[in-house]
């Protein structure tokens, strides 16, 4: 099964530890408009990642219903390293809605690459601490004809042995499976000319 088999649909998986989820959408846009919004994401997440909470990020913070904070990211501070492509992010995690484990550091490096005229980024995480025994996603682009493209991301997490007493499918499901979709959607509306915000998306959940 390809990720674009199926769309519109969050799908998560867990396998020997392993939770792997899938979400893909179509973009009323060209491949040209998808690539322009993707280089900005790419951008922001090397050089300042807190411009991503202005659009591509919007709607993906704390959130009313507290279920949906039991697994929770604070952003802290980042460096990038352009002539190795590589990241390095410190975040806390919250459990429950509490810093239950701070100052994390993350080490990611990103592959951009071109198959036909598709085009997979793939980030790779090669060092967490003990908060990750194993990580990587990948962001695809397809045309689908010459103005819509497939848009889709799929993420792969394993905790470290100490998260995985914390962490259900439910749970995971619960906090990350929405958060990919509406990243994605962000991503989606930008590249269809709208602009994403945290108070369009208070006032989709209102509804």
């Amino acid at each position: 099964m390809t990720l674009f088999s199926i769309l519109f649909s969050v799908v998560t998986t867990l396998t020997n530890g392993m939770f792997t989820t899938t979400y893909a959408t179509e973009v009323q846009a060209d491949m040209d408009a998808c690539n322009k919004v993707v280089n900005t994401m790419i951008s922001n997440l090397q050089q300042d990642p807190q411009l991503l909470s202005e659009w591509a990020f919007a709607g993906l913070g704390k959130q009313a219903d507290s279920e949906k904070n039991a697994l929770y990211l604070v952003w802290k501070h980042s460096e990038y390293y352009p002539e190795r492509k590589y990241s390095k992010l410190i975040l806390d995690v919250l459990v429950d809605d509490r810093p239950t484990f701070t100052d994390v550091v993350i080490e990611s490096q990103v592959t951009d690459t071109m198959m036909g005229n598709a085009r997979n980024i793939r980030v790779d995480i090669y060092y967490s601490g003990s908060l990750l025994s194993e990580a990587y996603g990948t962001f695809h682009l397809q045309p689908k004809s010459q103005n819509v493209t497939l848009m889709g991301i799929e993420t792969n997490v394993k905790f470290g042995w100490f998260f995985r007493a914390f962490i259900s499918r439910r749970l995971f499901s619960k906090n990350i499976d929405w958060r990919l979709e509406r990243f994605v959607t962000n991503l989606k509306m930008a590249a269809e000319g709208n602009k994403p915000s945290d108070a369009y998306w208070e006032q989709v959940d209102k509804q």
